[in-house]
């Protein structure tokens, strides 16, 4: 059994579909990465600097009663360290004294949720709000000297403080003039930001994996439904070389590789075609040669026989001597127009030698034949009757091919016609006929008349080379005509000889 695998395209086609789809996914992924991470930062800012917003409205409301209780140092206020339990998050407030509140519990919280050490991180804890302040990094304390300008901040940096890389959204804090009296500061740290990425990117890995799975087996099928009819074509090629020219694809499908397989079917009906044609030319052949060889066999054989009997002073009466001579010219004769008949039957059946064409009557040729065998008729007491419909009938035609043709149908005629008998031809329309009133043909010999080396078997036809229709219908086909030949035995035969239509004479 034949080996799967050894499928190449099938292989090839899997391999190419895991590379694109493999491909995608990588890009997709870097792609997803970057609208992801970009997404979900712009989000994160917008939903930071919302809150800072919303905390620092509410700073606003009870700034009077802060600045009436801590005066400048609100960011002592126990409402303002209480912010980071009530919003769940890190909130930092610097007032305009520069003091900043940190809930040291929430930070270390944070550092506990992290997994760092609170030992490591305890020597960059602050020791009281100026402190927390100056530990803040030199790019923060700048933007929150803009924000009491009144202007909002945000801003990715990282907090030595907290130990980590934070987005800080800064927001000022107004009184009831309009002037800046604290900032807050609303930390978040990027790495839950990045988290969120990772694990969307997981999602994706995982998706894409099931789907590189899927389509693995998908693109498996279909690779292997793809180039079936493939390999069909490839094993009813293999077999077309073998000379089976009865294989076919049997293959309906509406795109090329359908029409590919249909053409390798038309094809294997051509080369079935060409292969019977070619054994019924082998056959031809052969029969040929036989024919040739009998027909050459039986002169030759005679004139030896006669030549070594008057060598050998075998025959010695001058009557005798001379009824040899006369045999061997006889024979002599007939090889000669046998040889004459194979030679024009090759140059007529190829199509490369030239027959000499130009605008005739073919009435004058016509009339030209039949004077011709009117003599040959005398010695029968044949009498041969023309009849036609016009006296003018213009094609372009070999003068001498085409009375040639009409020579060998009268010739028949008058061969196998009685004595005072009687040959009519005419010319209707555009159909030439032959008709004599002889023995005829038996019904089964007719489709073998114009075949080469067929003749009669009888006493009339002794000296025939079974050539002559042959050539006949060579002659016919290089004029683009066609002969048709009905005949009863004992009765008639009629050659039918269907013209081209006629020329137009200028």
């Amino acid at each position: 059994m034949k080996n799967k695998f050894s499928n190449k395209i099938a292989v090839k086609l899997t391999m190419y579909f895991a590379a694109v789809l493999l491909t995608f996914s990588l890009l997709m992924g870097l792609m997803f990465y970057q609208f992801f991470k970009q997404h979900n930062i712009d989000v994160t800012k917008k939903e930071m600097n919302l809150r800072a917003v919303k905390i620092a409205e509410v700073i606003s409301k009870d700034l009077d009663w802060l600045q009436g209780r801590y005066g400048e140092r609100i960011s002592q206020s126990r409402f303002v360290n209480s912010l980071d339990n009530a919003m769940q998050e890190i909130v930092w407030v610097v007032d305009s004294e520069y003091n900043l509140n940190m809930n040291l519990d929430v930070v270390r919280k944070f550092h506990a949720r992290s997994g760092k050490h609170l030992e490591r991180m305890h020597r960059f804890l602050p020791k009281d709000s100026k402190d927390a302040y100056n530990r803040l990094p030199k790019n923060i304390k700048e933007h929150v000297e803009k924000t009491f300008r009144g202007e909002s901040f945000i801003l990715e940096e990282y907090n030595s403080v907290l130990g980590d890389t934070m987005l800080t959204v800064g927001v000022p804090v107004y009184d009831k003039n309009n002037v800046v009296k604290a900032v807050v500061m609303l930390h978040s740290p990027v790495q839950g930001m990045k988290d969120a990425v990772w694990a969307g990117l997981r999602i994706l890995f995982y998706s894409v994996l099931a789907a590189q799975v899927l389509v693995f087996i998908l693109s498996i099928v279909l690779s292997w439904r793809f180039t079936k009819p493939l390999n069909t074509m490839k094993e009813i090629a293999m077999r077309l070389a073998d000379k089976d020219y009865k294989a076919r694809c049997n293959i309906t499908q509406n795109d090329e590789i359908g029409e590919l397989a249909n053409t390798l079917d038309v094809l294997s009906e051509r080369l079935q075609l060409a292969d019977e044609e070619s054994q019924k030319l082998e056959k031809l052949r052969r029969e040929f040669i036989a024919n040739i060889s009998h027909e050459l066999r039986t002169p030759v054989t005679v004139i030896r026989g006669s030549l070594e009997a008057l060598r050998d002073g075998v025959i010695t009466e001058p009557e005798e001597v001379q009824e040899y001579h006369d045999q061997m010219l006889s024979e002599s004769v007939f090889l000669q127009r046998l040889i004459n008949d194979l030679l024009d039957l090759s140059r007529l059946q190829n199509m490369d030698f030239p027959i000499e064409k130009e605008p005739l009557n073919l009435c004058d040729v016509v009339q030209d034949a039949v004077r011709s065998s009117r003599r040959l008729g005398l010695e029968k007491n044949i009498e041969i009757n023309l009849s036609s419909d016009t006296e003018l009938y213009v094609l372009n035609g070999d003068y001498g091919r085409l009375r040639q043709m009409l020579l060998i149908f009268l010739h028949n005629s008058i061969k196998f016609s009685n004595t005072d008998g009687k040959i009519e031809v005419a010319l209707v329309k555009n159909k030439l006929t032959v008709t004599d009133y002889g023995c005829g043909i038996k019904a089964e010999d007719i489709p073998h008349a114009f075949d080469r080396f067929y003749k009669a078997r009888n006493e009339k036809n002794k000296s025939g080379s079974g050539l002559g229709l042959a050539i006949a219908k060579q002659i016919a086909l290089r004029h683009n005509m066609t002969l048709d030949l009905v005949s009863e035995q004992g009765k008639y035969t009629t050659i039918t000889v269907n013209l081209p239509p006629k020329e137009k004479v200028e």
